[in-house]
This record gives structure tokens, C-alpha cells and sequence, in this order.
């Protein structure tokens, strides 16, 4: 596979919306090591405290914004160039219909499973290295690819989280929305086992270990923490005294099934809002993703999670947001020295840099997502 064959195939792994459309030269413009360079190179501090509460086209041909500094507080000034990088906030998407464009209705991604068992709670903490979860949806009847996943799990005290399920939580953003978040993830707990295989090691390690508990022995080859191994246990209603020398093959053939195919009723996503991204915004159809301007007004630039755009982990929405941003910069600049070369005044130079600053300080807003940007970079 040639190299761009393979960039193009792991940006289909990683962006659910925008995939196809970034085909062209969008990342080769303004990739990951520009980014990592113009950061290390630039010592920026970024200050934020204005909100643009409306904007218009005016009789000029300007862009004509109303400001809000402090309450009641407002000022109205207008731009020949207009960049709208606000990030998931309620006000950019108004901003972007105010002058026009059509939106996709945003719904939250990148969130935790909610699940109501009171004993899994209690193994808060248990990490998997490799799961294989499958998302089921009720009001999905057709096979989808993207709704299994393979990857790292983590219990919480409220349900499941990890990278395999906050990859389903992405791609199935607006199934899950339109089913009120509520679904069955069948999870594989030995993904590289087939179902005999398992079988085979539980009747190998009943041969071996006849004289011990079931429950205070598990096959080494599951890679199960012995918490976890009494909780599938439990659920399978094997007594806690019951030796392996007595426990039955239909019991160990239902082990095995749990262990290939355990099931959890999911009744919501994660508590406190905790979703990190949106899915939806100002469609890809209504940008020039060469220039990253409107297709609807002249000198309206996007950038970031205005648009809809969002990638199944945080780092990946960071250079979505730096890519377009770096893009449209440069567009602007190249427009205006054209126009009047070295004559850009300072308020369309505000304004750009303003929205730009306030999607990058949005996206900062939790460790979790710094954490992110470091293991992507």
C-alpha cells in the first residue's frame, strides 16, 4: 500500500464525518509536524473575553458585528474578512446561519457509556488492553462496520469508558442521539481466542487445578483480573465455594459464551456532560476546503468544530481545528495582500486571530484532552 494510499485509509479510521472530503490536499498543506513545529516556534499567550453576539452583511459589503464586552456592553465594528472558529459553542453555529448557511443539527460525541449494573460499579478502576465491543442499536437493522471496534476498556463507577468505546460513541453520535442513548454493547473479553479455544482452556484448566475454586483461579491465558473473573462468575450464578473438579461442561460452555459475548444494557451516556466533541455544524459542501471560505459568502472563512468535522479522539479534532485554521490564516492574508498589499488593518487581523484563539482555548478546557494531544503528537 502506497503512502498516500495509507494516510487516506487511517483518516477513514479516524474522522466518521469529513473523511472523503479531506481527500484532496487538506492535511498535506498544514499536516501534523507544521503543527507541532508553529507551536514549539511560537511562545503565544492567548486571552479571550469578547463574544460576537450577531453578524450581517453590510450596505458596503463588510462584515457588520455586534460585540458584546460586558453585560449591556456592546460595540459594532465591520470586517472585510470574517474567520467563524468557535469551536462546538451555540454562538458560532448562529453566527454561520445569521449569514446564510445551512446547519447540520449538532449532537454530542465522544462520551462514556452509562450502565446500570451495581456490581460491574464496583470494579471501578478495571482496565481491558484489547476488547472487541460491539454497539447494537434498536432502530439500526443494517450491519455497519464502524459499530464494532477493537481496542482498551476501562470500568467506571458509572460504566464503561476507554478509547474503544469512545470510538463508538463517534460513529454512532447521531444513531445513539436518535435512540435516546439507550442500546446493547456485546463485548468479546478474548478477541484473539476463537469460542473453542476458550472452551479448550477451561476444560485444560479444570484438568489441572481440580482441587482449587473456580473463583479464586482463573486461566492465566484470559488475562482477566481475578475481580473481574468472579464478577462474569457471579452473573453465570457459579457458587463461591464450588471446586473446578465438580463444576459442570454447561457451565464452562456458558463461561465461554460470557467471556466471548457479554452483554450490557447501555441507558444513557456519561454523566456531567462529559462528551468532548459535537457532531454536526456548517456542512463540508458549503466550504472550499482548499481555502477553507465560504461557498455562500466571499471572504466567510471556517474553521474547526464549526464545521462538521469531528474525529473519534480528541487529538484528532486538534488538527482538524489547526489544519483549517493554518488553512484559512494563510487564505486571508493571501487575499488581502493582493487587494491592498500591506493594508490589512488591524481589526481584520483581531477578528481572525480572535476566533481562532477562542477555538484553540475551547478545545484546552480539560486534562484529559491535553493528554490526548500528547500521545497523538
Amino acid at each position: 500500500m502506497q503512502c498516500d494510499e495509507w494516510a487516506l485509509y487511517r483518516r477513514k479510521e479516524h474522522y466518521p464525518r469529513g473523511h472523503k472530503e479531506f481527500r484532496g490536499p487538506f492535511f498535506n498543506v498544514h499536516g501534523p509536524m507544521d503543527t507541532m513545529s508553529w507551536f514549539s516556534n511560537h511562545g503565544v499567550e492567548l486571552k479571550t473575553g469578547k463574544v460576537v453576539a450577531s453578524a450581517s452583511i453590510s450596505t458596503g459589503g463588510k462584515f457588520a458585528l455586534k460585540i458584546q464586552k460586558l453585560i449591556n456592553c456592546f460595540e459594532h465594528v465591520e470586517a472585510n474578512y470574517l474567520l467563524i472558529a468557535s469551536g462546538s459553542s451555540r454562538q458560532g453555529f448562529s453566527l454561520a446561519a445569521q449569514l446564510g448557511h445551512s446547519l447540520i443539527d449538532p449532537v454530542p460525541s465522544l462520551f462514556t457509556f452509562k450502565i446500570e449494573d451495581p456490581q460491574l460499579a464496583e470494579l471501578s478502576g478495571v482496565s481491558f488492553p484489547k476488547v472487541r465491543a460491539k454497539l447494537k442499536l434498536e432502530n439500526i437493522q443494517r450491519h455497519l462496520p464502524q459499530y464494532t471496534q477493537v481496542g482498551p476498556m476501562l470500568v467506571t463507577h458509572w460504566g464503561l469508558s476507554g478509547p474503544v468505546i469512545l470510538r463508538l460513541s463517534a460513529w454512532g453520535a447521531r444513531d445513539l442521539f436518535a435512540s435516546d442513548y439507550k442500546g446493547l454493547l456485546i463485548v468479546d473479553f478474548t478477541p484473539d481466542l476463537h469460542l473453542e479455544d476458550v472452551k479448550r482452556i477451561l476444560t485444560r484448566h479444570k484438568s489441572q487445578f481440580m482441587k482449587q475454586k473456580v473463583h479464586s483461579s482463573c486461566p492465566s491465558e484470559f488475562g482477566l483480573v481475578k475481580r473481574f473473573w468472579k464478577y462474569l462468575l457471579d452473573r453465570e450464578e457459579i457458587n463461591d465455594e464450588i471446586l473446578w473438579a465438580s463444576i459442570s461442561n454447561k457451565s464452562l460452555a456458558s463461561i465461554s459464551y460470557l467471556l466471548k459475548q457479554c452483554i450490557f444494557k447501555i441507558l444513557g451516556k456519561g454523566q456531567f456532560k462529559d462528551e468532548f466533541v459535537t457532531a454536526g455544524g456548517v456542512p463540508l459542501s458549503e466550504v472550499s476546503l482548499k481555502t477553507m471560505e465560504s461557498k455562500i459568502h466571499s471572504r466567510l472563512f471556517f474553521a474547526g468544530e464549526v464545521l462538521n468535522v469531528d474525529g473519534v479522539t480528541g487529538g484528532f479534532n486538534f488538527q482538524n481545528a489547526w489544519s483549517g485554521g493554518y488553512i484559512a490564516g494563510t487564505s486571508i492574508g493571501g487575499l488581502a495582500n493582493v487587494k491592498h498589499i500591506g493594508m490589512m488593518n488591524h481589526l481584520d487581523i483581531w477578528l481572525s486571530t480572535f476566533a481562532y484563539i477562542h477555538q484553540l482555548s475551547n478545545q484546552y478546557h480539560t486534562t484529559y484532552q491535553r493528554m490526548l494531544l500528547h500521545w497523538l503528537l
